[in-house]
Order: structure tokens, then sequence, then C-alpha cells
């Protein structure tokens, strides 16, 4: 490639990248969110992990398909960046590596055949050359990335016994953790997609205690700040990344970050105790206990004077819908993300590995795509994730709050389908209808009417209504979880709830409310139940 045509092709790689976004970079911080370092305006991070950290020190499924060809897709289910995972040896240690050098000496022929075809560029690349080339064609792609330390040695993570939980372990040495991540700010200082680096994924173990973390995290993030000042600085806590109260023991002073800090959490179906939970317990009562545990361990660090952002860096479920308790996980905690407007990453991306502990090209079905990298595992992905995915708040909007009704379950909203009918029914979010609601005990009316929501009896629609104020017009979110919307009688019994009426139809109709109350043997699945008012200045 001459000069000249290496110099049209980065300034027309310059020119896609920023024509590509709604918002300038860098970002920084804004009390809890997230923003626009120029405007103030805020930036939702909407994020899918893609990983690179294992032994094959690169992105996976470039034997699959050709990385713009990846990137674009990432664009067109509506992420806006990648956490793009690395492990610290990769660069202090096999940086001058080739990917060809490394893939021969994991014997991994069929891969090294598939990147021969789809991404030949990346086989003479250095380990270090084929991570930045990638960050190269996300950014020219429209995506911002994150560049997240996820482990030591390049394997795959993460495990209590594994040498790389915390700082002093076997194979975590923090001046080499910190030689890393000098490495990293120096190398993509001049690169505006890496719009973030991350200290560490998931600290664990026995000698993980929060005066260490306090003290190691500083220097982590003080150098990364030293070099790169304009990058945000996501740090992890402790136990998994499930827990951030090290935070309240030993509160970093890093007012020197200058609004750049953000801190990440995890939560997984299986986070704590095993996935089982929600099958065997009351489903209400599951979810109440698991997001009450979120907000405790983590949500915290959003609120009062000191907010900062919250990034969960992590969740996600199995894509292929045989999982029923990923499934309800789902539900639960999209309610929740969906309530706060929080940014987050989806794991994962990838359909399949090159190589992952000792097996090849091993499935992954918690990832977006297949295992052939083809198309979405999930059919009902877009729908599902699509209010997620949206930006709800903006502290900066002159307009005022509404509320949607969302349904978690389907991912679906409510919409007034007819105004002469005057029925309610499911639909895409994007279509959906806007609420005002004063709380507890008082009417759901349809924004810019006269018309609120009324229950018209068991088995039967609801539908709009002039009559705002009898016992079936009035609302209540009730039972631990706080998702069934119910008209409550005087004589004090379970109510009436919304219901989906199945998973086939959109239509909604009037139930008998389910597993409400107290009583703990009570297993049936709520989640038809389940509709949350998401309230909103930005739609």
């Amino acid at each position: 490639m001459g000069i000249t045509t290496q110099f049209s092709f980065v300034v027309l790689a310059f020119i896609c990248f920023f024509s590509s976004l709604s918002y300038s970079l860098p970002l920084s911080t804004n009390g809890r969110w997230i923003v626009d370092s120029a405007t103030g305006h805020r930036v939702k991070l909407v994020c899918v992990n893609w990983p690179s950290h294992t032994q094959s020190m690169l992105i996976e499924g470039l034997d699959r398909r050709p990385l713009k060809d990846l990137a674009n897709e990432v664009m067109r289910l509506k992420f806006n960046c990648v956490r793009l995972t690395y492990a610290t040896h990769m660069f202090t240690r096999y940086a001058n590596r080739t990917v060809e050098e490394n893939f021969d000496l994991l014997d991994l022929r069929a891969s090294k055949v598939g990147l021969a075809l789809h991404n030949p560029f990346v086989l003479n690349m250095t380990i270090f050359e084929a991570y930045e080339a990638v960050v190269d064609v996300l950014g020219t792609s429209g995506l911002m990335v994150i560049a997240d330390n996820h482990i030591s040695q390049p394997r795959w993570c993460c495990s209590l016994e594994d040498g790389n939980g915390f700082f002093g372990d076997r194979y975590f040495d923090s001046e080499e953790w910190l030689e890393g991540l000098r490495l990293v700010a120096r190398r993509f200082y001049n690169k505006s997609a890496v719009v973030a680096m991350s200290l560490r994924n998931e600290l664990r173990g026995a000698s993980s205690k929060s005066k260490d973390w306090n003290k190691y995290v500083t220097q982590g993030a003080t150098t990364i700040h030293n070099i790169n000042p304009n990058i945000l600085v996501i740090i992890s806590g402790l136990n998994f990344d499930n827990d951030l109260r090290c935070q309240r023991q030993y509160p970093l002073q890093l007012n020197n970050l200058h609004n750049k800090l953000v801190f990440e959490v995890h939560l997984y179906s299986f986070s704590g105790e095993s996935q089982s939970k929600f099958i065997h317990n009351p489903l209400n009562k599951i979810c109440s206990k698991i997001i009450n545990g979120f907000v405790q361990r983590a949500e915290f660090v959003m609120e009062g004077a000191e907010a900062v952002p919250l990034f969960v860096s992590e969740f996600g479920l199995d894509q292929t819908g045989v999982n029923e308790a990923d499934d309800r996980f789902l539900s639960c905690f999209s309610a929740h993300l969906v309530e706060k407007d929080l940014d987050w990453a989806l794991w994962g991306w990838q359909g399949s590995y090159y190589y992952r502990q000792g097996k090849v090209e091993l499935e992954e079905v918690f990832g977006v795509l297949n295992y052939n990298w083809s198309d979405v595992r999930n059919p009902r992905f877009s729908q599902m994730f699509q209010l997620l995915q949206t930006m709800l708040q903006d502290p900066n909007s002159n307009s005022s709050n509404t509320y949607l009704m969302y349904h978690p379950q389907s991912g679906q909203c409510v919409q007034v389908h007819d105004m002469k009918q005057k029925e309610i029914f499911l639909n895409n979010c994007s279509n959906a209808s806007h609420w005002s609601y004063e709380g507890d005990g008082t009417p759901i009316m349809l924004a810019s009417t006269n018309f609120c929501l009324k229950a018209n009896g068991n088995g039967l629609p609801p539908s709009l209504s002039r009559d705002c104020f009898g016992e079936q017009s009035v609302w209540t979110a009730i039972s631990d979880s706080k998702l069934h919307l119910a008209t409550l009688t005087k004589q004090g019994n379970n109510g009436m709830c919304l219901e989906k009426e199945s998973s086939n139809s959109s239509r909604i109709l009037m139930r008998s409310c389910v597993c409400v109350g107290s009583d703990s043997n009570c297993l049936q699945d709520t989640q038809a139940q389940w509709f949350q008012l998401v309230v909103t200045n930005t739609l």
C-alpha cells in the first residue's frame, strides 16, 4: 500500500468514525451519569463483551467472518461499544509473538485456515498489533471500546483456584499488572475510540481484602490517568465483582481523576447461590432478594454527594432459551436495568471460541451469535433488549417525565392500539404509549388525555375509561418484587393483575394476582404478570 493510499484510508476511516457517532469523545462523568465531555449530554454505554483474553490471544470469531462485517453486525444490533478483554501477559510477555505462531503452538489448524480466509491481515501481526488493529476497525465502525484487563495469564476466567484472582496471587504480580496498564494506556493514547480502561476483572479469593484493594486500585487508577487523562477509569470490587462495599470500608480518594471514575459490577443467575434459586423459591421473593442485594452491594455508589456512575460490565443468559432459571433472572434484572437506566455490557458476543479450557471450537450458549457466527442465536434478541438499549433518562432533558409500561418477559411495552376500541396491547417499545402516574392507589392516565386504564373483570382485557376514581381504575404495584400492577378491592384480597395472555399473543387480560402474598410454597411462574412502569424524559 503506497503512502498516498494509506493517508486516504486513514482520513476516510476518521471521517466514517466520527460521522457515525451522535456524540463526541472523550467521555466524562457528572454524578451518576456518563456524559460527552464537550457538551455534557448523557452517553449511555450499551456494550457487548467480546473476548480476546484466552490462550489464542486474539479476539474471537475472526476465523468465521471478516472483522469489519462482525463490527457492523454489532452496530446493527444497536450496541454502541465493545468491552474488549485482554490478559496482562499478552502485552508484558507475548507482545512480539505473531498470531500465526501462537495458533501453531495451540495446533489450531482449522481456525488458522479460517483466519487466512476471512482476516488474513492478522496472521503476521504480533499479539499487540492485532489487538490494536481490532480497536481500529471497531472504532471506524462507530463503536466505542473499553479495554478490559480481564486476567493475567491468557486463559479462561475465572475461578478461585486459577492463581489470577488477587494482587500477590501466583500469577498476579502487581508490578507486572501496573506495567500492563501502562503499556495499554500509552498504546491507545491517541486512539479516541478507546473511551475507557478497566483496572481488573473479578477480583476474588481468600486473600482479597478491602484495605489491599484500596491500595492497589489507587495505584492502577492513578497510573492510567497520569498517562491518558482523557479516558474513563473503571474499577471493580471484590467477590467476582459482585460486591463494592469495599468502597464503603476503605473509600478511594481519587479526586485527582477529574470526573473520570466509574465503578463496575457483575450479576448472573448463578451469582452467589446456585441459579436453581430462581426455580425452587417463590419468584417474586427471590427477585426482590436479588435486586435488594444488588442495590446494597453496588448501587449505593450512584447515590449522594459523591455519586459516580455504575457500569454493569457483565450480565447475561443462555441465549438458546432452554434455561428457565436464566430466563427468569433476565426478566427480573431487566426490570431493574430499565428502571434505573443503567449502563451495561452483555456477556457475550461470541458464538464459539478458538480454544477454551482445553477444547477446540467450544460453543458459547451465552453468545449473541450462534455457533457458526452467521446469525443471532435467539431470534427474539432485538425485541428482548430493545428497551434496555434505549437511553430513557437524560439529566439535561427539558422534557417532562412520563412512563412506559414495560413487560420484561417479552421485552415489549403497552400500546393503545385503537382509541375507538380503547383497548391496550403489547407491542414494540418504539411504539409504546406514554402514561402518567402519581404512585400507588392512583390512576394510570394515558398521557395528554383524560383517559385512564381500567380493569374490566377476570379474563377480560383492560381498557381506557374516563371513570378514573373507582376501584377498577386505581393501581398499585404489589408483591415483594413490586412488578405486579393490580387493582385492589376494599375486601383486601390479592386483587386483579395485568397479565400477558400467552407467549404468542399480544393481548393483555385481567387475572387473579399470582403468588403476591407471603406463601413460601407458591412456586408458580409469575413472569406473565410482571409489568414495570418505567420513567423516561427522552422519548
